[in-house]
């Protein structure tokens, strides 16, 4: 699936259902363009950063309504799955050349 988002575009592989992926991205332009009119950066790492950091924040808000909090297992299980995602979308965005 190829995805634009602030300027970058690369293809993704997953095996996730294209449309949820789609609905994914779609959330999180959602947040980039809060994010944009609320910080006073138009950097595109920043904010990336900050509408993740958002939706993080929502995630653990629900979390808690729910009474659920994120086991040990849970959160490296959250983090091995982010890393195989950041590691993806480094060698897409790799250009021929490029170290």
């Amino acid at each position: 699936m190829r995805i634009e988002l602030l300027g970058t575009a690369f293809n993704l592989e997953t095996d996730q259902d294209p449309e949820y992926l789609a609905d994914c991205v779609d959330y999180l332009r959602t947040k980039v363009q809060e994010v944009e009119g609320s910080v006073p950066t138009s950097d595109p790492l920043n904010l990336a950063i900050l509408a993740g950091l958002l939706s993080v924040d929502e995630l653990f808000q629900e979390r808690s309504k729910q009474g659920s909090e994120v086991t040990p297992a849970a959160e490296a299980e959250i983090e091995t799955i982010t890393r195989r995602m950041i590691e993806k979308i480094d060698a897409g965005l790799k250009q021929p050349g490029d170290a």
